[in-house]
């Protein structure tokens, strides 16, 4: 009996693996033309039955970590492993679970600022369900961001100067769309000036920055 169940949860887990070949590039490209359109998909979803949300598509949580995961994959092609300095960093990237964690935590934490500068903006309460619209709205934003800077700085990390290069200037792009698509998403939801709106953008990327700069600080001193 507990081999047959092992068996349909084995079944279960190659359907959902298949399913991703499909519908990750299918939402990544929707995320990236369609920005605005996957921020009103979102809210529409999770006003629906738990088994029917993002049907079409993959949940936002899910879709940034596998973004992560193909920009690891990219980086494993090109033979840049990350290999940490520090015992804590060595512990931490010396595994593909452990490094793939790292990544997925770093990238979510703009998806949380964002989220929580939108709920306080608005004189919302913090709560695990105010949370969840926003939250889910940014991991699907901020997975193309992520691909495109992990994938960036693979090249930075490459031999020669056109690699380099490159790197930089995809690096640059990414972050460029990133601030356009927050800030067009941030003028939408709060409904305030433009000068309101690029500072209230800037603030959350920079936040961000200084956050992931200190863990990654901490993590190559210990």
């Amino acid at each position: 009996m507990d081999f047959l169940k092992l068996l349909r949860s084995l079944e279960e887990f190659l359907y959902e693996l298949c399913t991703w070949f499909l519908f990750f590039p299918r939402t990544l490209y929707r995320v990236v033309v369609r920005p605005r359109q996957m921020a009103q998909y979102v809210h529409t979803e999770l006003t629906q039955k738990l088994e029917n949300q993002f049907d079409d598509a993959i949940s936002p949580p899910m879709f940034l970590m596998l973004a992560v995961l193909v920009a690891h994959g990219v980086e494993l092609l090109m033979h840049q492993q990350v290999t940490g300095t520090g015992q804590l960093s060595r512990t931490l990237f010396g595994n593909e679970e452990g490094l793939l964690l790292y990544r997925s935590i770093t990238f979510a934490v703009w998806p949380l600022i964002c989220s929580v500068h939108l709920l306080r903006r608005r004189q919302r309460p913090i709560t695990r369900e105010s949370l969840r619209g926003p939250f889910f709205v940014q991991c699907y934003l901020t997975a193309p961001f992520a691909v495109a800077l992990s994938t960036s700085m693979v090249f930075v990390r490459l031999p020669g100067e056109l690699s380099t290069q490159a790197g930089i200037v995809v690096s640059v792009l990414s972050l460029l769309w990133y601030a356009v698509v927050q800030a067009r998403w941030l003028k939408m939801t709060l409904q305030r000036s433009w000068l309101n709106t690029v500072l209230s953008t800037a603030w959350v990327l920079l936040l961000g920055i200084v956050i992931n700069s200190l863990i990654g600080w901490a993590l190559l001193a210990t």
